[in-house]
């Protein structure tokens, strides 16, 4: 294995387009996506993008900058999501047109040949190479170079390179805005594609170079969108046509002598159409400035300075098996081009990188993906959970529309905040997501010792998301339930499994929401008891939290000895997956929700992922029960299960199962295996490949003293070694079949865990311990 430092040449680092499973332009534009938490490009057929006949959905999203669709319903009723929120899709700025005697490519379709891509990810560049036939016979090769620019995430900066193969003549570039509205792919017969295309609205405004504003007209957002030549070949000269302002490059080519010239692209900040209308010129300003006086060469030395540091950081290295290594950092660079960082934005489903879920943020990003940022990246973590902070109000509003008269409820799936889910069985009444951004919070506050955002905002969050629950459960005065705190109505992660009373995964994460009102509010009777008085937080309020806790009712069925998944889960008959054609899956696509929901069949882990999150909670006894149980009745046809089956696998030593779960997990989209990643990534399963790394095979847990490490490595992989960031510390942990060692990079001295060894670490030297195998 190359040293880390030596990461530009390193072929690992490197998806080549020979080595993916298929070719199709659609998942072939996922895969090559760029994007850098505001910006997100497919890697799209640069000549044809605009054509009809053109299989692939080019096309650039912005995080957050989304138009909306009032929702129609057969009956509609109070309280029921007024509308979609579909992410936008904008014009694609690989797009390129070509004369070449005296016919246009967007005009009369040149024949366009994909040769190779390579996308170097330990730099950020995309090399791509195309052949290009004429209507007229001519051949050329057509070479882009591009990257989303870490250092400046308003920037997209591409570079292109034309060398003729049998001519020699004249050819004739432009380059313009591509058509705005551009319309999303369909289909209705999939509920997780994107289904609305709205149209936007378009104008080009007077400046040095063509800038275009983009507004929505339901959403009223705008923002501009500048292209700049880079550069100062006066063969590049700034025109107009049809009003659309363009850069037109007259060449004289011959196949000794190609031509090379670049592009950057300004994106600006999304604002309220008033706003626009009042800053304009200075928006105008700001976009233009970004760009000026910069090259290609020199933005990129800037942006992959920024993605060196990232994999300083973040980097996971798997020494044994080249495929899972090269999949890992697929997946760990996509999570970094899809992460918002601004405090007003998330983690869209699909990333930066395609339409599927419409760019909704759900829960996905605080149980999969924060975890990642929180141990690597925490600035971004912290940035994330900003974002749910920002939208309090709306989580309040909700809470008030669902007759809860205190605290807040998080919407299912949403961009701006209100609750965007139009099937309220799978989607509002997953009221779980309250207690797992309280879950995040504490997570983020626990590995930082961050007290400011604690007081600033961590605790508002679990305060009001603990209000919540007082309001919408109840004292049971009958059953085996009587006595209990109970909450009834609800959906679990298993969406197979709707509207239910005493979900197992809901009741556990309730409690924990609820204890942990308790211990932040105990600490900030120290550390701010002005911001207590300021929340209204008083001592009977805490004690009600305190009872429904230690009141919570847990379903469990001493029969089977096994964590129920509801009050009636064991009432329903199993669904016969062994003899449930291959064909017939995922069953969300082929049978109505009221077939699935009368039996016991899961998508995804659901009491499992309780066992996952509260490791302390059972013995492994007890887990293997659960698990077996569990595996029995799972499909896995949300990509969001493999990743915790395969952590629980290793917690009750099934090394097979542990390694086969983790296969599909990190291999998800380079291997298309659920089906859509022409949609887009599965960002949720990428920052699932992590957890079952870092939590399954290295085994990190917060146990009974403290951060603890279990590490058990399958039978083929020499060596995993990777970092973290703990508590103002950043901790090397390098793990082989034998030994973990564990060396502090940098922060003051701390005790943590390798099993029940304790392993005090200094800067002076690394320690390393004797894996004890079960």
């Amino acid at each position: 294995m190359k040293a880390r430092n030596s990461m530009s040449v390193d072929e690992q680092y490197q998806i080549h387009l020979q080595q993916l499973k298929h070719k199709e332009p659609g998942f072939v534009e996922t895969i090559y996506a760029l994007g850098n938490g505001h910006l997100g490009v497919r890697a799209s057929n640069p000549l044809q993008g605009n054509s009809p006949a053109y299989p692939g959905s080019p096309g650039l999203f912005i995080n957050g900058f989304y138009d909306l669709t009032p929702i129609t319903y057969g009956e509609a009723y109070f309280g029921y999501a007024r509308n979609n929120q579909t992410i936008c899709e904008l014009p694609d700025p690989r797009y390129l047109i070509f004369s070449v005697d005296g016919v246009r490519s967007d005009e009369t379709p040149y024949q366009i040949e994909m040769i190779d891509k390579t996308w170097d990810m330990a730099s950020g560049l995309l090399l791509e190479t195309f052949h290009v036939t004429t209507p007229t016979a001519k051949e050329f090769t057509l070479t882009l170079e591009s990257f989303a620019s870490q250092a400046e995430r308003h920037l997209y900066v591409i570079r292109y390179d034309i060398r003729t193969l049998n001519f020699s003549g004249s050819v004739t570039v432009i380059k313009q805005h591509a058509y705005v509205n551009q319309q999303i792919a369909r289909d209705n017969t999939d509920m997780r594609r994107a289904q609305r295309g709205n149209t936007l609205l378009q104008t080009y405004l007077p400046a040095a170079a063509p800038t275009m504003r983009i507004s929505t007209q339901k959403s009223q957002l705008s923002l501009l969108m500048t292209m700049q030549y880079l550069g100062s070949d006066p063969r590049v000269q700034l025109n107009a046509h049809a009003d659309v302002p363009n850069y037109e490059i007259q060449l004289q080519l011959t196949p000794e002598r190609s031509a090379q010239f670049s592009f950057g692209y300004s994106l600006g900040e999304i604002h309220n159409q008033l706003s626009f209308e009042v800053n304009q010129a200075r928006y105008i300003e700001k976009s233009l400035a970004r760009l000026a006086g910069e090259s290609f060469s020199s933005l990129f030395a800037a942006s992959a300075a920024r993605t060196r540091q990232f994999w300083q950081d973040s980097d996971v290295i798997i020494e044994g098996d080249p495929i899972l290594q090269k999949g890992i950092r697929f997946n760990l660079y996509h999570l970094y081009q899809a992460a918002g960082r601004d405090h007003s934005t998330d983690i869209p489903a699909k990333g930066l990188t395609g339409a599927g879920y419409e760019g909704h943020y759900f829960w996905d990003t605080e149980m999969y993906m924060l975890p990642f940022f929180i141990y690597t990246q925490p600035q971004i973590a912290k940035a994330l959970l900003g974002y749910r902070y920002a939208t309090l109000a709306e989580a309040g509003q909700r809470a008030r529309e669902m007759a809860i008269k205190s605290g807040v409820l998080f919407p299912w799936r949403t961009i701006n905040g209100e609750e965007a889910s139009a099937y309220f069985p799978a989607g509002t009444a997953q009221i779980h997501i309250n207690a797992d951004i309280a879950y995040a919070t504490d997570q983020y506050i626990r590995a930082t010792a961050d007290t400011d955002f604690l007081v600033s905002a961590g605790f508002e969050l679990i305060l009001e998301t603990a209000r919540f629950w007082l309001a919408y459960g109840n004292y049971a005065d009958h059953g085996p339930q009587a006595g209990h705190f109970v909450i009834n109505r609800v959906t679990g992660p298993d969406e197979y499994t709707a509207l239910i009373d005493n979900n197992y995964y809901t009741n556990r994460m309730a409690q924990h929401n609820l204890r942990l009102a308790v211990k932040y509010a105990a600490e900030l009777k120290q550390l701010a008891p002005d911001k207590l008085a300021e929340l209204a937080v008083t001592d009977a309020e805490l004690a009600a939290f305190k009872k429904a806790a230690a009141n919570m009712y847990l379903p469990y069925d001493a029969r089977h000895q096994i964590k129920l998944q509801d009050d009636n889960a064991l009432n329903r008959p199993r669904f016969d997956l062994k003899n449930e054609p291959a064909t017939n899956f995922p069953l969300l696509l082929h049978y109505h929700p009221l077939v699935l929901y009368r039996y016991q069949v899961n998508k995804q882990a659901d009491t499992l992922m309780s066992d996952f999150l509260f490791p302390l909670d059972q013995d492994e006894a007890q887990l293997r029960r659960d698990y077996d149980y569990y595996e029995g009745i799972t499909t896995h046809d949300s990509s969001l299960s493999r990743a915790i089956f395969s952590i629980l696998a290793n917690r009750i030593h099934d090394p097979d199962k542990a390694q086969a779960y983790f296969l599909d997990t990190a291999l998800t989209d380079l291997t298309d295996l659920q089906g859509n990643s022409e949609d887009g990534i599965h960002a949720a399963n990428m920052g699932g490949s992590w957890l079952s790394l870092i939590y399954g095979f290295a085994g990190m847990h917060y146990g009974t003293d403290g951060l603890t490490f279990a590490p058990q490595l399958p039978a083929g992989w020499f060596r995993l070694s990777f970092k973290i960031k703990y508590r103002g510390r950043q901790i090397d942990i390098d793990i082989n079949q034998k030994t973990a060692t564990f060396n502090l990079l940098s922060g003051a001295p701390l005790t943590l865990y390798c099993g029940p060894e304790a392993c005090d670490l200094s800067q002076k030297m690394p320690v390393t311990v004797d894996i004890k195998h079960a």
